[in-house]
């Protein structure tokens, strides 16, 4: 009943207070253009070049360092204590009467937004002489927990040491993480709240889209997704992200798909009455991916801080949020290869096939993680779009065991030489030695070996142009498009 009540003072302060000037005024815009900010944010980074780096250790002096450059420009307010002992900090800045918390990092492999967080804090005070961010400062109180799971960052791992999904810890309050994250909201009681996290990078914008670089929600409190007036403030702010980065990573924005979850923490905040804008870091493939995304996360924060701190939040058409593509899974892949004429160890005559890969990164969201690079499907994956693809038509696939593997393409071609497989062979040869494996040479899902491609040369004889050897192309003889080659 306590907290029924408190919700609902909560939900009328948020109608009286958030984002609205004083009777008869107008608040100053924070003109801050998305290019600028994007511009501006190489000599504000002090993120580390790689986010999976970072650890607790590494934020606490981060966060010192910055406090030295800037003093006064933030404060640790609080304190919690991970299950291990790893000390939380929550940091306050600014001193309106809008309360606006974030956190990040609740996943333990999820470090975008932890990283844009400490580059956002190095801009606001390198810049706090600007008037823009003066009347930022004065109309927000930010207050943000960086890096919420310290236990499970330090193993790059989804959970905490618990072995606990804190994100569905709301309800039970299991977790000394999930304990800490409700009493800040139940202390602060913010206006509004953003949900940081990473999703896997093979999700689309729309069907079909580009990979998405950011996806965002509105996030519900009921099964019903009835709305309110804080998911409806939410919507728009999901708007204004989305356009501010859209001029940046066009046709690469998204929204996220999920359903209500009682017991995660984004939908019992909206509940409570915080309502939450979730916003996921996807992935961007090719050189400087890393940089890209917490670069983006860069101008979507401060930018949506200036829309809540000047007012023009409120201005913004929440029916645009519907607008915005949903996200689509299970047809974006790490590589697909299309058109071969695959073989295989089971000695059945060449067919014509697509296969799809995946490679694993650091990040696994909630499926088991992939060790190895691997086929995921073989047919027909005309549905499916490649981060990297290879027009195989006119060559032979071939599937050669993990067992016999070497580390590198210089060493497996040694080994197909050594076995009389390579530069060419006699077709009929190459297709008994691959059957000699058996079902250790079946390209299917799950196939962690390499994929020989072999072009004919003459009548029953074949050369070896190259692999796809741990879901990478490799080979003098297999090119890729530049619009999809993978980084090397």
């Amino acid at each position: 009943m306590r907290r029924a009540i408190v919700c609902a003072v909560f939900a009328v302060l948020n109608l009286l207070v958030l984002g609205l000037p004083a009777a008869g005024e107008t608040p100053a815009p924070i003109a801050w253009d998305a290019k600028a900010l994007w511009d501006a944010w190489p000599s504000a980074r002090v993120s580390p070049a790689d986010p999976w780096t970072l650890k607790h250790a590494g934020l606490r002096e981060a966060l010192e360092a910055l406090e030295k450059r800037a003093p006064g420009l933030f404060r640790v307010e609080q304190e919690g204590v991970s299950s291990e002992g790893r000390k939380i900090p929550l940091v306050a800045l600014g001193n309106g009467p809008v309360s606006v918390l974030l956190w990040s990092q609740m996943h333990g492999d999820e470090p975008m937004a932890t990283s844009a967080l400490l580059d956002v804090l190095s801009w606001l005070g390198s810049n706090r002489g600007d008037p823009a961010v003066r009347r930022l400062l004065s109309a927000l109180t930010v207050r943000i927990i960086p890096m919420l799971n310290p236990d499970g960052a330090e193993r790059t791992q989804r959970r905490n040491a618990q072995e606990i999904d804190i994100n569905r810890d709301a309800l039970h309050l299991a977790t000394p993480e999930g304990r800490f994250l409700e009493s800040v909201r139940d202390r602060y009681a913010p206006m509004i709240g953003f949900n940081l996290h990473n999703q896997g990078p093979l999700v689309a914008a729309g069907r079909p889209g580009n990979q998405a670089a950011i996806s965002l929600l509105s996030v519900p409190f009921d099964d019903a997704l009835s709305e309110s007036e804080g998911t409806r403030r939410t919507k728009r702010l999901a708007v204004k992200v989305a356009g501010l980065v859209a001029s940046i990573a066009p046709g690469r924005v998204g929204r996220y798909d999920m359903d209500y979850t009682a017991r995660a923490f984004g939908d019992s905040m909206t509940r409570w009455g915080t309502p939450i804008l979730l916003i996921e870091t996807g992935g961007w493939a090719g050189p400087g991916e890393a940089e890209r995304l917490v670069r983006l996360n860069f101008v979507a924060l401060l930018g949506a801080f200036a829309a809540i701190a000047d007012g023009s939040l409120e201005s913004v058409d929440a029916t645009g949020y519907g607008k915005i593509p949903l996200n689509a899974r299970d047809q974006l892949f790490s590589l697909v290869v299309r058109n071969a004429s695959l073989a295989g160890g089971r000695g059945l005559p060449p067919f014509l096939a697509d296969l799809s890969f995946v490679v694993p990164g650091a990040f696994a969201g909630e499926a088991p993680r992939r060790r190895e690079p691997a086929v995921t499907e073989v047919g027909d994956l005309g549905h499916a779009r490649g981060l990297a693809e290879l027009d195989a038509t006119g060559l032979l696939a071939v599937p050669w065991p993990a067992s016999e593997l070497r580390k590198d393409w210089a060493g497996l071609r040694s080994e197909l030489e050594r076995r009389g497989l390579a530069p060419s062979v006699e077709e009929a040869k190459l297709l008994a030695a691959v059957r000699s494996f058996g079902d250790t040479a079946v390209a299917r899902p799950g196939f962690t070996g390499a994929v020989l491609f072999y072009r004919q040369v003459s009548p029953g004889v074949v050369r070896l142009e190259g692999a796809v050897l741990r879901g990478r192309v490799v080979g003098d003889g297999l090119a890729l498009p530049p619009s999809t080659a993978h980084e090397n």
